[in-house]
């Protein structure tokens, strides 16, 4: 007998603070945290190959944040979300979810027609996909935050995101590289990253990085992917986007003191850098 297996769980559960020790309260917004553990086996039978989808998801929860809680459903869920409740705009992901990977159903029917046998659980079929976002800086008017993804949708290997997002809270406004650093700050960011990606390394001379599976370290550049804490600004690569896979994501971290002469006396983030001079 075939049995239908679709586990659906979304728990909601309110909170004033995320766990990292870096997040604070001090602009006095509040969490609520909405889990999903969703599993979808093929044609509805429990001994096919299955999609799981796993995430853990904090949202601003009081009316008064409505304008913050938009910020935080399009980073996940894309510009063409519909802005409703949360629970409505994940409920509506995860039956997209499932609604995708029923597309699958035709074609293992035939390669089980094709075969003669049926594709093991652990082949390509078995989709996966984890999402999480993260609170690592809420005061001064300004919050920050990041947003990860891992996934396997067939092929090779899996695949993984993840972006980072800085508000200023006294206009709304995403931040970008523009609203912080002075005219021409391009090519000296630059080195500083590189510089910063070799000492990470342990290395002095900043070319033999592309002996460890970096690319041409003169195409390393800011990419606007970045976030703000109480001591510097760390920017974000993604695997692929300046070194080979098994070099995986690369996290670069700059105190405020190494580029403070790079940062705008009206940027936003300006009391933090200049205070720690």
């Amino acid at each position: 007998m075939i049995v239908v297996a679709m586990l659906f769980c979304i728990i909601i559960a309110g909170c004033k603070q995320n766990s990292t020790a870096r997040t604070s309260t001090d602009n006095d917004i509040k969490f609520d945290t909405i889990v999903i553990n969703e599993k979808y086996y093929l044609l509805g039978d429990t001994t096919n190959p299955y999609c799981t989808l796993e995430a853990s998801l904090l949202f601003p929860s009081e009316d008064k944040d409505k304008e913050i809680l938009a910020h935080f459903i399009y980073s996940l869920f894309g510009e063409e979300a519909t802005f409703t409740t949360p629970e409505e705009v994940v409920n509506e992901y995860v039956q997209k979810y499932i609604a995708d990977y029923k597309e699958l159903e035709a074609d293992f029917i035939s390669e089980v027609e094709t075969t003669g046998e049926k594709p093991s659980q652990e082949s390509w079929f078995a989709y996966y996909e984890a999402l999480s976002n993260d609170v690592v800086y809420n005061k001064n008017k300004l919050l920050s935050y990041t947003v990860s993804v891992e996934y396997y949708t067939g092929g090779a290997h899996g695949g993984q995101g993840h972006n980072n997002h800085v508000i200023d809270l006294e206009t709304n406004y995403k931040l970008d590289e523009d609203d912080i650093f002075v005219e021409n700050y391009h090519d000296e960011l630059s080195k500083i990253i590189v510089d910063a990606i070799a000492s990470d390394n342990s290395i002095s001379n900043p070319s033999e990085l592309e002996n460890m599976g970096f690319f041409n370290i003169k195409e390393i550049y800011p990419n606007n992917n970045f976030y703000i804490d109480e001591d510097g600004i760390t920017y974000t690569f993604n695997e692929y986007e300046i070194a080979a896979k098994f070099v995986g994501k690369v996290d670069v971290s700059i105190p405020y003191e190494r580029i403070s002469y790079l940062i705008r006396e009206d940027s936003p983030i300006a009391p933090l850098v200049f205070t720690k001079k």
